[in-house]
């Protein structure tokens, strides 16, 4: 039943907020700002009802460090739910470095550009960091950009011990110098992955850690700043739920 309501929310969502989708980006060619801060304000509601109708409790922790500027944060990637439990903790409007094929789908894409997200192609070092350019100039003009340097869903038996980070992942936040904000995501994979392709009932806890620029990370891993964060992240994993 929570996997059909949910289906039926997202369908109307994407289906009765269309014409909004057209009004925002008429907005946004002339105040990119009030269309950011509208858009975060619509999605940010949808997505509590559906962590409500899905049924996931959610632990933040953390909440302190998130700061009211702009920042670069960096999770560990175990679900789609990471996503939704991670966007409704922001304090102004942020996008993601998703995946370019997310970017190919209808509706969800022109909400996903109104969040200032960005796709990445893994496969083109080219391509990719024109993305990574093109993230760092949204950071810039003041909205948060959420990143997870896995590059993919963590599929291991033991979820708790993050993938590879890639180092060039945080680029972003030294180059738009914004302070990178680490984000500790736990048991999101509970809610729908474990059970796919049904929702079912979970308790997800999310850390913010405090945040650091990148030259603050200490000297043996100046060169490693995503293995620095990694390492921040999976310590935290460590606690049980």
């Amino acid at each position: 039943m929570r996997t059909f309501i949910a289906a039926i929310m997202f369908l109307l969502f994407f289906v009765l907020l269309l014409p909004v989708v057209g009004v925002l980006f008429i907005i946004r060619k002339h105040d990119e700002e009030k269309a950011s801060w509208v858009t975060y304000r619509i999605v940010k509601t949808f997505i509590r009802m559906i962590l409500f109708v899905s049924g996931t409790r959610l632990i933040v922790e953390g909440a302190e460090n998130i700061p009211e500027e702009q920042v670069l944060f960096v999770g560990n990637h175990r679900s789609y739910f990471d996503i939704l439990c991670t966007y409704v903790n922001m304090k102004r409007p942020g996008g993601y470095v998703a995946k370019k094929e997310i970017g190919k789908v209808p509706v969800m894409n022109l909400w996903m550009k109104l969040m200032n997200c960005v796709f990445i192609d893994r496969n083109n070092i080219k391509e990719g960091l024109k993305t990574i350019i093109e993230a760092i100039g949204i950071v810039k003009k003041g909205y948060s950009m959420v990143i997870f340097p896995e590059g993919t869903r963590n599929r291991g038996i033991n979820r708790d011990i993050p993938g590879e980070f890639k180092e060039g992942s945080l680029k972003i936040a030294g180059k738009a110098g914004c302070r990178i904000v680490p984000v500790a995501i736990k048991n999101t994979e509970s809610c729908f992955e474990e059970h796919f392709p049904f929702i079912r009932p979970a308790t997800v806890r999310v850390s913010y850690l405090k945040p650091f620029y990148e030259n603050e990370i200490p000297e043996e891993y100046k060169k490693k700043p995503a293995a620095y964060t990694r390492m921040l992240i999976e310590k935290e994993l460590e606690r049980p739920l």
